[in-house]
């Protein structure tokens, strides 16, 4: 059975996540962590189609700073956003998102339990942060340089 704080974590990502679904019908769901967000969703009557694919979702288990991730999902040729889902602890941060080579799948945001990064040319932007933290802790535990900004969020807040 899951701790209490391991269950936190994942309501927090999946509640989240669900934000991202919010006006969207075609979704599509990778393995593992979406399928569980595919469930959440459904459960709330909210149900996706399978087309027009207006957002994908992936688990993932590490991302390169331009946003390349490492992940077990094989998604079909999308044309849409990519949002990378890792239930990574604080802790592990420098290790989710690490210099890498530039192959994986192409996402444009990750969530965590502790945070909502963006990628993109520029770099990783941090855009939503767990109450409690900063964006300048997330930098300690980084190798790449973090961007954040007046329009940084407390995680859930968007």
């Amino acid at each position: 059975m899951p701790s209490p704080e391991h269950a936190a974590s994942l309501e927090r990502l999946l509640s989240r996540a669900a934000a991202e679904c919010e006006s969207k019908r075609g979704i599509w769901f990778g393995r593992g962590l979406p399928q569980a967000l595919r469930i959440a969703i459904d459960l709330h009557g909210e149900g996706a189609t399978q087309a027009p694919m207006e957002i994908a979702f992936i688990e993932v288990s590490a991302v390169s700073p331009q946003g390349r991730a490492l992940t077990n999902a094989d998604p079909p040729a999308l044309d849409c956003p990519v949002v990378g889902l890792s239930q990574s602890t604080f802790e592990q941060l420098g290790s989710l998102v690490c210099a890498r080579g530039d192959t994986g799948v192409q996402i444009t945001r990750l969530i965590c339990p502790f945070a909502v990064f963006d990628f993109s040319p520029e770099g990783v932007r941090v855009r939503e942060v767990r109450h409690g933290l900063t964006a300048a802790d997330l930098q300690k535990k980084m190798s790449t340089t973090l961007w954040s900004g007046p329009d940084l969020k407390e995680l859930g807040t968007h």
